[in-house]
């Protein structure tokens, strides 16, 4: 009787740890959804940083690119404007995304261009999609299970499109139990064939209100169809603040 009390004893115990990492509810993924997306720059009104893409094609280096990034995350809202720097015969050259549209602008068009849904499933327009982080307001969480992932515990989310605005119709998503980072992703189209793959590092050390984290650093997105077809996007030098909507205007891209 005593070693039979132990051993339930013994039970609880290890229950209560299990249920302290594990989530209970709905509510307990979703909110892990809305931290993974604050770790890469969902969830402020405004976040900046400096970004250096590697375009890698048929296992060769095609360019690297320098660009600057603004984005804001407000509610439902998602604004982001991304400015090519390097090389030269990129200046000028603009993203940008509201909500779920995107333009494309350069100094020889008289206006920027909309770029639709297929557009955004290769090169530039792409890449932005993988790296925009509001996971939170465009999928629903359809299913859940657990997995490791290089020795760290996870949560696995079925994410499915809340529309068809988005240009990607799935998501499988790793988020690590321990910080809520978000680890890997694949992406899926409307066929539910996977399209592309992403792994997110997290090595900046950022201070936000006044606590300091662990912040994203570096994403890896490998064309799944082209495997041998891969772009690294180094992110540094992220400062948060605010913008005023007047800053992802189309009508401002020729500033």
């Amino acid at each position: 009787m005593k070693n039979k009390l132990i051993f339930l004893a013994a039970s609880a115990i290890l229950a209560s740890c299990l249920l302290g990492w594990m989530p209970r509810n709905a509510d307990d993924l979703n909110e892990a959804l809305k931290k993974a997306d604050f770790y890469r720059g969902g969830q402020v009104p405004g976040v900046a940083w400096d970004l250096t893409v590697r375009n890698i094609e048929k296992g060769e280096l095609k360019n690297e690119i320098s660009l600057f990034v603004e984005a804001s995350s407000i509610q439902e809202r998602q604004f982001a404007l991304i400015t090519f720097l390097e090389p030269k015969k990129f200046q000028g050259q603009k993203l940008l995304i509201r909500d779920n549209n995107m333009w494309f602008s350069k100094i020889e068009l008289r206006s920027p261009i909309p770029i639709s849904s297929r557009q955004r499933l290769s090169g530039p327009a792409a890449n932005a999609d993988v790296a925009a982080a509001n996971y939170y307001n465009d999928y629903s969480i359809a299913g859940s299970e657990e997995a490791v992932l290089n020795g760290e515990p996870c949560w696995v989310l079925d994410l499915h499109a809340k529309n068809n605005l988005v240009p990607y119709s799935r998501i499988k998503y790793w988020i690590s139990k321990g910080k809520n980072f978000g680890l890997q992703a694949e992406y899926y189209g409307k066929s539910d064939k996977i399209i592309k793959s992403a792994l997110f590092e997290y090595n900046n050390k950022i201070e936000y209100n006044k606590s300091r984290y662990d912040y994203i650093s570096k994403i890896t997105i490998t064309d799944q169809v082209n495997t041998e077809d891969k772009s690294t996007l180094n992110i540094s030098a992220v400062k948060f603040g605010s913008f005023s909507d007047s800053k992802f205007q189309t009508n401002r891209l020729k500033d």
